[in-house]
C-alpha cells in the first residue's frame, strides 16, 4: 500500500497511466493525441545543481513505436505552498525539454478552498514563464456508483473512490467498486485492492472490509504483499538467521519488483538486501507495488 494519503491516487495512475488521458478530456475538454499506449515515465528532475525535484506522477502518451506524443504531469496537493509555482513549471519544462512533447499538468487538490488559492496564484503570475495547471477537486470528478460503469472503466473506479476516500458518501460505492476489481486483470485487482484500502480513514476501512467478506460474498486477499513478507521470514527464521525477519522484508520487496518487471540495478539490490530497518523495509514494500523505477522505491 502507498506509505502517504497523497499518494493514493498516483498509485491508481501509475497503475492505468491511460487513465490520465480520459481525465483531460473528461474535465478539462483537453485533446490527447491518438496513442496507441501509455506509459509511466520517471518522475525524479535533474537541475544542474546538486538537487532532485520529484514529481508524483508522469506519464508518457506513445504511439505504436513507444515514440511519446504526449506528456502529462500529475499532482496531488493538499496543502498550501508557495513554492509549487516554480516547482510544477520545472517539471513541465523539463519534460517538454527532454522529449519535445506538450505536457500538461493536472493537479488535484482534495480541499477546494486550497484549489481556489492554488487557481488565483497562477492568475496573477506575472513571469515570462507563464504555467496554466489544470486543477480538480473532488467535486468535479463525480463518485463512480454506477456498477456498469464501473466494470467497463476499473480504473476511473477507483480512482474516484480514492478522491472521494474521506468523503461520507464514499460507502455507496463499494458494489461498484467490488465489481470494478472483479472486472480488472487479477495482478492489477490486487494493487487496486491495496490502494484503496490505504486511502481510506480506519472506521472506513473496516466496514469496507466487512462488505468484501459479507456482502461480496468472499474475501479479498492480496496475497503480492500480505503473504510474501510471511513467507520469506519464516524460511529465513527456520535457518536460524538473527536478521531472518529484515530479509524476509529485503527479499519480498525484490519479488514484489521482479513480478512486476521493474528492472533493479545492482547497487539499489544490495541497499535492500543490505537493510536492517524494518519499517523503512516496509515503506520500501508498499511502493515497490506502483512504483515505476527501482530508484522511485528506495528515494529519500
Amino acid at each position: 500500500m502507498p506509505s502517504s494519503q497523497h499518494e493514493e491516487p498516483v498509485a491508481v495512475v501509475r497503475t492505468s497511466p491511460d487513465l490520465l488521458a480520459r481525465l483531460l478530456t473528461s474535465l478539462f475538454e483537453r485533446k490527447v493525441p491518438d496513442f496507441e499506449h501509455a506509459r509511466p515515465h520517471a518522475t525524479d528532475v535533474r537541475v544542474m545543481v546538486p538537487r532532485t525535484y520529484h514529481a508524483d506522477g508522469m506519464v508518457l502518451f506513445c504511439d505504436a513505436a513507444d515514440r511519446p506524443l504526449m506528456g502529462a504531469v500529475l499532482e496531488v496537493q493538499r496543502r498550501w505552498d508557495v513554492s509549487e509555482l516554480c516547482t510544477w513549471k520545472l517539471y513541465v519544462a523539463q519534460l517538454e525539454a527532454e522529449l519535445d512533447v506538450v505536457t500538461a499538468l493536472v493537479v488535484f487538490c482534495p480541499d477546494p478552498a486550497i484549489a481556489r488559492r492554488y487557481r488565483k496564484l497562477f492568475e496573477d503570475d506575472e513571469s515570462s514563464l507563464t504555467l496554466r495547471p489544470l486543477i480538480f477537486t473532488p467535486d468535479d470528478l463525480p463518485l463512480v456508483v454506477d456498477v456498469e460503469l464501473a466494470k467497463a472503466n476499473p480504473s476511473l473506479a477507483v480512482f474516484s473512490a480514492v478522491c472521494h476516500c474521506d468523503q461520507a458518501e464514499i460507502e455507496e460505492a463499494f458494489p461498484a467498486l467490488v465489481e470494478a476489481l472483479r472486472a480488472a486483470d487479477p495482478r492489477q485487482a490486487l494493487l487496486y485492492y491495496d490502494v484503496v484500502l490505504a486511502g481510506l480513514p480506519p472506521a472506513t476501512r473496516t466496514r469496507w472490509e466487512a462488505f468484501m467478506t459479507t456482502a461480496a460474498g468472499y474475501e479479498f486477499q492480496s496475497e503480492l504483499l500480505r503473504n510474501l513478507s510471511d513467507q520469506y521470514k519464516a524460511e529465513h527464521q527456520a535457518r536460524g538467521e538473527a536478521l531472518g525477519e529484515a530479509r524476509g522484508e529485503a527479499q519480498a520487496v525484490l519479488t514484489v519488483l521482479e513480478e512486476r518487471g521493474v528492472p533493479v540495478a545492482d547497487d539499489i539490490r544490495d541497499r535492500i538486501m543490505e537493510c536492517v530497518d524494518t519499517n523503512q523495509l516496509a515503506t520500501w514494500l508498499r511502493r515497490a507495488v506502483t512504483a515505476a523505477t527501482a530508484d522511485e522505491v528506495v528515494r529519500e
